[in-house]
């Protein structure tokens, strides 16, 4: 059926919360002191506190977004702070993948499909 939620972990969800507001320039939908949640085509970002079981950062599975211009994509993140942490490669299935890396240490995954 699809993901249907994609969480990032952080130290305090209301600083996060400001930040994610700029960077995917929304407001969210579900507001609480401890969680909130942005609709990202359809597919919910939530922001929760990290704890001793789950904590910030990549930790092995990252979930990739398709995106139309891959470069204009990592120029948007940049400018909001993130840091490019894997590629840009063309990889083995034919698609252009690249991984950046929030304030937070939770990676965000892009790929675009050549036309």
């Amino acid at each position: 059926m699809g993901v249907c939620e994609v969480l990032f972990f952080v130290p305090d969800v209301q600083e996060a919360k400001a930040w994610y507001m700029k960077l995917l320039g929304t407001e969210p939908y579900f507001d609480d002191e401890n969680y909130c949640a942005f609709d990202l085509a359809g597919t919910t970002v939530g922001v929760h506190p990290m704890d001793d079981k789950t904590k910030s950062g990549v930790a092995g599975q990252v979930t990739y977004w398709r995106v139309a211009d891959l470069h204009k994509t990592i120029s948007h993140f940049e400018s909001h702070g993130c840091r490019l942490f894997r590629g840009p490669i063309f990889g083995v299935d034919k698609v252009w993948v690249c991984q950046l890396t929030d304030p937070f240490g939770n990676a965000w995954g892009f790929m675009q499909r050549p036309e």
